[in-house]
């Protein structure tokens, strides 16, 4: 291989070399050939290394996959002693998709777009900085990191995060290397991120109703699937409460169907705010939701759904003429505790919603109004 095509080679590689006249070709340039060979050599072992990665970024289906290959495979992939990652999340798109944000120590979810801006500034780019000196907004807080490359990550024009690697040796990313591979690395990043928003934004679209903005069937069977299986696995009390708008079907024939509409979307979002992050609130179908509630014991689940019961009736309905309406509700409680026995998962949801929904009868059979808690039973 000549040397104007090792050069050329490095150059395609991203390394910077020294600028060597044509006529300099004496016995000593074969040492140098030799190095720039190794050192080409080791280029594109870089550059398939990052080629892989960005192959597996591309192919992560959801936020946990992407986090995962960011906030730990890299740290192999690239051979680092720390990584970091910032992100504009002022929806809370990110954060709702997390299961336990505490899983991600080194990930920073940002309500607010200006940390990101005062670490870049007007005009966003790859940086190469020293970490001995004081920073801010500072990135990472090991005394024992040296140097760190910041990769902003931009879509549309738009600062969306800022992945941080850190290094223990102060020359790792010193201002002297090339930033041609992580800036290509930071756009495949921002990409990657923008997709997965976009197919948790169309997931969130399947899962939830329309009409009320909470839950649909479809989640809540998701939902319960999972809560069944963490309460297994962390010996957790979960309870169940059907409710049931009484007489529904009177006020949609006596007051018209936008009626019936303003009234499940009053109720579903009132008992929504009632309640916590962790619980699930469902539409299950027509007039009756379903709150799953992790870690929650009969006694407090029968106190939530008396609360329940109380406020709902006193919301304020009004039909399309302005005339108030009186909305009560039937709820069905059970709670289910795992034994010291294997149990099937299936089967404990089965079991839970049918007792459930014995509940809701039972509250219908004595007059409406009311609560009703019916023992799981194995």
């Amino acid at each position: 291989m000549s040397f104007e095509r090792v050069k050329k080679r490095m150059l395609e590689a991203g390394s910077v070399l020294p600028d060597t006249p044509r006529h300099s070709r004496a016995p000593a340039d074969e040492a140098t050939v030799q190095e720039l060979l190794k050192k080409a050599a080791q280029n594109e072992q870089i550059l398939k290394r990052y080629q892989r990665f960005e192959l597996r970024l591309l192919d992560a289906s959801g936020f946990s996959e992407l986090l995962n290959l960011l906030l730990d495979d890299s740290l192999a992939y690239f051979q680092l002693d720390a990584i970091e990652l910032w992100l504009y999340d002022p929806e809370q798109t990110v954060a709702e998709h997390i299961e336990n944000l505490d899983d991600y120590s080194n990930l920073l979810l940002l309500p607010k777009s200006e940390p990101l801006k005062q670490l870049y500034g007007a005009k966003p780019s790859v940086q190469l900085v020293s970490l001995g000196r004081v920073q801010s907004p500072a990135i990472f807080h090991n005394a024992a990191l040296r140097s760190a490359a910041m990769l902003p990550l931009v879509r549309q024009g738009v600062l969306v995060g800022s992945l941080h690697m850190g290094a223990r040796g102060h020359k790792r990313f010193a201002l002297d290397k090339s930033t041609d591979f992580i800036n290509h690395l930071a756009s495949v990043v921002a990409v990657c991120f923008e997709n997965v928003v976009n197919q948790e934004r169309l997931h969130r679209l399947s899962m939830y109703d329309m009409l009320t903005q909470v839950k649909n069937r479809r989640a809540f069977n998701q939902a319960l699937e999972k809560e069944v299986s963490r309460a297994s696995r962390n010996k957790e009390l979960l309870s169940l409460l059907f409710v049931d708008l009484d007489h529904f079907k009177r006020i949609n024939d006596s007051h018209g169907h936008p009626t019936g509409d303003r009234a499940l979307k009053i109720v579903a979002q009132h008992i929504n705010q009632m309640l916590r992050k962790t619980d699930h609130v469902c539409r299950y179908g027509g007039e009756e939701f379903a709150l799953l509630l992790p870690n929650c014991s009969p006694e407090r689940a029968l106190e939530i759904a008396e609360r329940i019961r109380m406020q709902v009736s006193q919301l304020p309905i009004y039909n399309d003429a302005g005339q108030s309406l009186n909305l009560t509700l039937s709820i069905g409680v059970s709670c289910w505790q795992p034994g010291t026995t294997a149990c099937e998962q299936a089967l404990v949801s089965e079991r839970l919603v049918r007792c459930a929904d014995e509940g809701v009868y039972s509250a219908k059979s004595k007059g409406r109004n009311t609560v009703e808690f019916v023992a799981y039973q194995q």
